[in-house]
């Protein structure tokens, strides 16, 4: 088991490293996801990262303290006949730990790079409405609210 995570590693982001996700970080990736609030499993993940870095419309970087991972961002092309191409953060999220302290913007901003080296010009995000903190993060940032809207599901 890995030792905590303490605050003062965390200092001036010592030792962070800010890398392309690999398919060993899995596991790792398991506990940011159900941070999220969505409920998964090693197995659910390896395997949905797997098809992630399969794709080259894709992109999932880490902030890594040695073999921890303190935060994960997960960018695609996002393509429709309704609007120009644009790259759209599906997932965002930093350890409670680690945060502010520059993990995420740090993240946001590798994935703003990737979007621009594909030629995209710009990026999108959703976010929960109760994720107020989260909504400042991102206004800090640049990003504007555009709209409000449901979002419906319907199991197949």
């Amino acid at each position: 088991m890995e030792p905590a995570l303490d605050e003062a590693s965390l200092a001036a982001g010592s030792g962070i490293l800010f890398r392309p996700a690999r398919p060993e970080d899995a596991a790792e990736l398991v506990g940011l996801v159900e941070e999220l609030g969505y409920p998964s499993s090693p197995t659910h993940v390896a395997e949905r990262l797997r098809r992630v870095l399969e794709r080259e419309d894709q992109v999932v970087l880490v902030a890594a303290d040695g073999a921890r991972i303190l935060g994960f961002v997960h960018a695609l092309e996002f393509l429709t006949l309704a609007s120009d191409p644009c790259a759209l953060i599906s997932a965002l999220v930093v350890d409670r730990v680690a945060r502010r302290r520059g993990v995420g913007r740090r993240l946001v901003d590798g994935a703003e790079a990737w979007a621009r080296e594909r030629g995209l010009s710009s990026m999108r995000l959703r976010s929960r409405v109760t994720r107020v903190e989260a909504h400042a993060f991102y206004r800090r940032l640049g990003y504007e609210p555009v709209k409000q809207q449901l979002q419906f599901r319907k199991a197949l």
